[in-house]
């Protein structure tokens, strides 16, 4: 049997070291020192401030539990 993978292994909290725009919504500016959520795909890194990072994990814990019930629905 394979290992585990983990879905998140591109997910991560920081801080912004300087400042950016929010990926979610560009009206949002990450100032220094702000905490983020930072998404890498591939080579890019893309910042959501702390309420756009938060809507997107309740989304995704949404969607993750709904394909849960999903699978245990075919066993």
């Amino acid at each position: 049997m394979g290992s585990q993978r983990s879905l998140l292994k591109s997910l991560t909290a920081g801080v912004a070291g300087k400042k950016h725009y929010c990926k979610g919504n560009k009206r949002h500016v990450l100032l220094k020192g702000d905490r983020i959520l930072v998404i890498k795909i591939e080579r890019d890194n893309f910042h959501y401030c702390l309420d756009c990072g938060l809507k997107f994990i309740a989304t995704a814990r949404k969607d993750l539990a709904a394909l849960e019930t999903d699978l245990q629905a075919t066993l």
